[in-house]
């Protein structure tokens, strides 16, 4: 298509022309004559008659005629046959020529001078060869009226009065006409709207004045301007303004093809001129121009440019913006593929705020529903939301709520189209609000559950339940023992509701849960009945997490002691909770009534631990003071195997050591021992009363080489040991007694000391090594018969009772010079009250 006709060409244009003749035919209007094919030819007999009864007195003959008919044109004069039989018939002489030549040529009036002028048949009804000029007609008058007319696209037909003068308006518009838009034109004679019936409308017609009434409302040329108002008129009259409209037709490749596409075409020149640059009116000319110019291989160029203007537009557009574009048709853009690429580019793109969510939705409803906007925009706005839905951040996720609360049906075409994976799950658990309606959250849950998302199902339960029910919805949903989803379930949930929550539900899953509360914050087991399971498994759980739990209940002591009494009874205590508490201060049994029933219930570990915390206690109580209780067999068997005991003892005073080996009847003397060497070592102190205790406890033992160590102690100089010693008196010899004043000892007692000595150092009697001679006695003075000891005793009474010789300090001193390093010897000799009492 040219900017505008060329009015001269180089060369004519010759047609091939058949003719034919309509008139009357046995009393009706029919084909008379016809130089082509008789069918062809009587396919028009209807269309060249008149196209109503002609009112009364109006004056219409002649008129001319044109109008396509399949691929021919046909152009006929019509006249009243006033020799006809009946009035009102006329004669109609057609010449019919192929279409696509016609549209070429744009002077008619070789044609039309072949019509019949006068209503006189031809002579011969033959076929014609017509040679066409390449002049424009003059433009007549009413040319620019009939142009503003038929360029403001209104319904009907432009309306000429009169039809004196309707060929050379025909034959000027004609020729300022585009090739496409010649091919269907039609125009004629009508008595009025009513006779407008066939297809393709004629678009010019001529009326009679006295019918002017009417066309009311029709466009008239009369009352029509007669300069162009529009470019579109003017590209009809060939006004040099309509040689830009022309041009920006070649630009976009629209070939107009009716007078109703030039305000199209016009409208889509001035959005992309002289409008202002939005979005919505390139949007429009877009449209326009699919319309104008669908072929995408025609005006690929001025596309382009429209295209990169949208593409431009696109990249600030609003979501209103974007909803524009979604029956947008762009078949006749050859790259429209980048205006959906940047169209998906936009959405996957998008922050999604708040303020837009109303045109989001919308925008995917339409999306999803492939009734409600084109595939390519559909694809477009998809495949952007899944990358949205992919894009770390959580932007995508915040919009899903939101938009799923404002249309809850929206719920699972968008997880379809968002393709979810496990990161979009953790996003939108991240992001899940505190509360939904509920339509809105079970969809959401509905889905969760079946994609077994059990983070995204807990978030979800708890927007629209209270804690518990979301709770029981959660464990309902999840598969033993998994229970990824139940903390966000209870994600509203105080920490009291969570564990009241537990006690009411009971499930293991639950109980663990609450028992993290409860070990981050005790005090939360306060009011509990620890005789239930529920609250003992609690208990137990949350020993696992933190052992300061034990610290929850209102009397922790009671509650483990009646779970304990339970356990020997055989009545059911929650796994692990005597585990758990076996760690804890509360496992010092030193007060459970129970304990001696307790120990063979128990092994391992339990076992172990218990009784050394019980240990450990009876040894801290008994440090303090006397032990607190009696320790069975069991519990004394422990403290003596205790790795710490002999390190503890060490630590104690020694009344406290005392009391605790007191309490423990099978500790061993030489443990004992070395403790009091430890204890009583240089620059130790140990008070009397506990002297006195370490004498008792060697008295009541028996422990002989205790007192022996005692006794040795004070011969060295520890006169402290003194109350030991004082204590265990019956296990020290009389002569220790005696020499270390440990108590009053009788002047036969004395001298059964000395004997004891003697018979101990010279045991074949007073003689042995001739001691009692060398003391200057006589051997005759002895008795020679009896045992050493007997001799002895004989021999001393005698000196005691001053009867024989020699005197008792006489004898001590050679003795001495015998074992002159015997400090028994030396106490006897040097204690002269002693030698010299008689």
């Amino acid at each position: 298509m040219t900017n505008r006709p060329n009015k001269r060409r180089t060369r004519a244009l010759r047609i091939h022309a058949e003719q034919a003749l309509f008139g009357e035919v046995r009393g009706g209007h029919g084909l008379r004559e016809a130089s082509g094919p008789r069918r062809l030819a009587a396919e028009l007999a209807p269309q060249l008659d008149l196209p109503d009864t002609a009112p009364p007195g109006v004056e219409w003959s002649p008129f001319l005629s044109g109008f396509p008919h399949h691929d021919h044109y046909v152009l006929a004069r019509t006249f009243l046959d006033a020799q006809a039989t009946r009035a009102g018939m006329v004669l109609s002489h057609a010449l019919i020529v192929p279409l696509n030549d016609l549209i070429s040529a744009s002077d008619l009036r070789p044609l039309l001078a072949r019509l019949m002028a006068q209503p006189h048949a031809p002579l011969t009804i033959a076929p014609l060869e017509v040679e066409l000029g390449n002049d424009f007609p003059p433009a007549v008058a009413d040319l620019p009226a009939a142009a503003a007319a038929l360029a403001q696209r209104s319904a009907g037909p432009a309306v000429r009065l009169g039809h004196q003068g309707f060929d050379d308006l025909v034959l000027s518009l004609w020729a300022r006409l585009w090739p496409a838009m010649r091919r269907n034109f039609a125009f004629r004679l009508s008595f009025g709207p009513t006779d407008i019936v066939e297809t393709p409308p004629p678009a010019l017609v001529c009326t009679p004045h006295a019918l002017v009434a009417r066309w009311r409302g029709h466009q008239r040329l009369d009352t029509v301007s007669p300069v162009p108002g529009s470019l579109a008129a003017a590209a009809l009259t060939g006004h040099e303004q309509g040689a830009l409209l022309r041009a920006f037709a070649d630009e976009i490749g629209a070939e107009a093809t009716a007078f109703g596409e030039l305000p199209l075409l016009e409208r889509a020149y001035r959005l992309t001129t002289d409008a202002p640059d939005t979005i919505d009116n390139t949007i429009t000319a877009v449209r326009l121009v699919q319309r104008l110019s669908p072929e995408p291989t025609r005006g690929t160029s001025g596309k382009a440019k429209l295209l990169q203007r949208l593409l431009h537009q696109l990249e600030t557009a609003t979501t209103g913006d974007v909803l524009t574009l979604r029956n947008l048709e762009m078949q006749g853009f050859e790259h429209a593929q980048a205006v959906w690429t940047q169209l998906e580019t936009w959405t996957g793109n998008n922050t999604f705020p708040p303020a837009q969510d109303a045109s989001f939705t919308a925008m995917i409803q339409d999306a999803t529903h492939t009734s409600k906007s084109t595939r390519q925009w559909r694809e477009a706005v998809l495949g952007g939301l899944r990358k949205a839905a992919h894009t770390p951040g959580p932007a995508f996720a915040h919009a899903v709520w939101r938009w799923i609360a404002a249309d809850p049906e929206l719920s699972r075409p968008l997880w379809k189209a968002s393709e979810p994976d496990t990161a979009l799950e953790g996003r939108l658990v991240e992001t899940a609000p505190r509360t939904l309606p509920l339509s809105a959250a079970q969809h959401m849950i509905d889905i969760a559950r079946e994609e077994q998302l059990f983070q995204l199902h807990g978030a979800a339960v708890s927007t629209a339940f209270p804690p518990c029910e979301a709770a029981r919805l959660q464990l309902a949903a999840e598969p033993h023992p998994i229970a990824d989803g139940l903390e966000l379930s209870l994600r509203n949930a105080t920490p009291e509701q969570a564990v009241r929550c537990s006690i009411d539900i009971g499930d293991p899953r639950m109980i663990d849960l609450a028992g993290n509360y409860a070990a981050r914050t005790p005090i939360l087991l306060l009011d509990l009945d620890f005789s239930t399971q529920a609250a003992q498994a609690l208990w137990t759980a949350s020993l696992k997490c933190n052992l300061n739990a034990w610290q929850g209940p209102a009397n922790p002591q009671a509650a483990f002691h009646a779970a304990l009494t339970d356990f020997i009874d055989g009545r059911p205590v929650c796994d692990g909770l005597i585990s758990g508490l076996s760690h804890t201060p509360l496992a010092d049994l030193s007060t459970f009534s129970r304990r001696s029933e307790l120990w063979a219930k128990l092994s391992g570990p339990d076992l172990d631990a218990l009784t050394r915390a019980t240990v450990e206690g009876w040894l801290e109580k008994s440090s303090m003071g006397l032990p607190p209780f009696h320790l069975e067999p069991h519990l004394q068997t422990a403290v003596l195997r205790s790795p710490e005991l002999d390190g503890q003892l060490g630590l104690m005073n020694a009344g406290a050591v005392v009391g605790i080996v007191t309490a423990l009847p099978a500790f061993d003397e030489d443990r004992f021992r070395r403790w009091l060497r430890a204890a009583a070592s240089p620059g130790q102190r140990i008070p009397p009363a506990a002297w006195e205790a370490i004498g008792r406890l060697a008295l009541d033992r028996h422990w002989r080489y205790t007192v022996s160590e005692l006794t040795s102690m004070l011969r060295h100089g520890r006169n402290d040991v003194r109350p030991a010693l004082r204590a265990c008196l019956p296990m020290i010899g009389l002569l220790d007694r005696w020499r270390h004043g440990l108590s009053a000892i009788s002047p036969a007692e004395r001298w059964k000391a000395l004997e004891d000595l003697a018979a101990e150092l010279y045991p074949a009697g007073p003689d042995d090594r001739e001691l009692w001679e060398r003391a200057g006695g006589r051997s005759a003075d002895l008795d020679q018969t009896g045992s050493g000891r007997t001799r002895w005793h004989q021999a001393l009474q005698r000196i005691e009772h001053g009867s024989v010789k020699p005197p008792l300090q006489q004898l001590l001193d050679e003795m001495r010079n015998d074992y002159p390093a015997n400090q028994l010897l030396t106490f006897f000799a040097n204690n002269q009250k002693f030698t010299t009492e008689r």
